[in-house]
Order: structure tokens, then sequence, then C-alpha cells
């Protein structure tokens, strides 16, 4: 085969035209290794290995592309490329090229996912810590860098979590409001001890409206089944208990409920 004509194109490449109307796109890596600027003729054979070569430079490439987007760990430029369908011998070279050249570092990663899962996550140390394990990441220097936050930045996580929970709470009572959050923290990955060390400075009380809104809502469900006033609101009650509300707190809303009924 000839080779009759290049064409440069963007990111180091060539098109190559053939004489048998074929068309192949190179590095320029590639074409001065082979010397296909003074050599115009190659065989099938050639080809092939030239072809081979240039995609296993195309794999490296695209993982310093994709590296330079954002910070990635091993396991998750491992993950690209095979999604890109490249061969396991070519990511393997990749891979090793890349860690030659110090594009994978895995000390930088870890500081620079933490410091991500701080700044636009709710995500406490236990659960960042999950995540980078399940990324093949060492144990050892995971504990190391999150051993090195200031603890005053996961309580003010926690602080900013809790508050907002609450002033977006439209349903639940103060003790059931306080249960879901410290299970909500918990499931973020923040321990327990320091969930409860917040959470009880906050004073967490029962909004009326709320209280008013489950009132109703029981109240007329419970009316179409209970015609006795004794029995009805004897389970109201019940109903209410059992979703958190105190006794006091439905006392108080029942009575006032009686007010303006009579009024």
């Amino acid at each position: 085969m000839k080779i009759e004509k290049y064409k440069k194109l963007k990111d180091n490449r060539y098109q190559l035209f053939l004489d048998n109307q074929n068309e192949i796109i190179l590095y320029d890596d590639i074409i001065l290794k082979y010397n296909l600027l003074l050599k115009k003729n190659i065989d099938e054979k050639e080809l092939k290995e030239i072809l081979k070569e240039n995609n296993s430079l195309e794999c490296y490439y695209k993982s310093i592309k994709y590296l330079a987007k954002k910070s990635r760990c091993k396991k998750e430029v491992i993950a690209y490329l095979t999604r890109n369908h490249y061969e396991e011998k070519e990511i393997e070279k990749a891979i090793q090229l890349l860690e030659e050249k110090k594009y994978l570092n895995e000390d930088n990663y870890l500081k620079s996912y933490i410091n991500d899962q701080i700044l636009f996550t709710h995500n406490g140390p236990t659960k960042i810590k999950r995540k980078l394990l399940d990324l093949d990441l060492q144990e050892e220097k995971i504990n190391e860098a999150l051993s090195v936050i200031d603890e005053k930045i996961w309580n003010e996580k926690l602080q900013k979590i809790i508050t907002k929970k609450i002033a977006v709470n439209r349903k639940e009572s103060a003790p059931k409001l306080k249960e879901k959050i410290i299970l909500y923290c918990m499931n973020e990955g923040y321990s327990k001890e320091n969930i409860l060390k917040i959470i009880n400075t906050v004073d967490i009380t029962t909004n009326s409206a709320i209280l008013e809104k489950e009132f109703n809502k029981v109240y007329i469900k419970l009316s179409r089944k209970y015609k006795n006033e004794s029995d009805l609101f004897f389970e109201l009650k019940r109903k209410l208990y059992t979703r958190g509300f105190t006794k006091d707190e439905i006392e108080n809303v029942i009575q006032t409920w009686k007010e303006n009924k009579n009024d």
C-alpha cells in the first residue's frame, strides 16, 4: 500500500490517505517512529503493527484527557478505559505510563477527593472512607488523610445538616424528627456520639401547625369510623402519641379544638 497524502488534524494526529481508498488516523509519534513521512509504502503486516501501537497510544492519551478534567484514581481510569473498549494490555500499558509520569498520585487524589466531599456533600468521615475503600485505595492512607481534618469541620457540617432538617420539617413531631435526624446523619457517615453531642444543643420543639395538621387529618379519618366521641378521642390520642407527640401537646390541641368548636 502506498501513502498518497497526509492531512494534519488536532491533538497531534494525522489523517493518511492510502492508494486503496482507505484512510487511517495516526498520532505524530507513530508517524515519526515508523518514518512514514519518508517511507511511502507499507505492507499489510506492518500496517497492523502500526495500528495496534497507535491504538495503545490513543488509550494513553485518552486517559490523560480524562485526568485533566478531574483528579481520578487508578480504578476510575481503568473503568473509564474499559468502557471505551480498550484491550486489557493497552490499559495496563497506559496505567504504567501514567504512574511513571506521576499522573496517578494516590496521596494527591485522597486530598482532592476528601476536600470535594467536605465542600459539596453531606458525607461524614465514615461514609467517605467507605467510598474510598470501594475505589481500592489503601486503608492506612485513607485513615491518615482523614485524621488531619479538624474535628470542627465535621461538627460544623453536622450543625448545618441538623439545622436544615429542622427548618424543612413539615410533618414530624419533635421526638420523631430527632430520631430521623440521628438516623440520617449516621447513614451519612457520622458517629452517633458526635451526632448526639450536636443535636442535644439544639432546641427541637414540635411545630404547633404540624400538630394541628396531623390532628385534623387523623380526626377526619377516625370520625368516619367512631361515632362515640369518647371512643373517637381515645383512638385519636393513641394515634397521635404513636407519631411522637407528647401527652400534654395532644391534650392542648384537643382542648383548643373543642373551644373553637363551641365558639
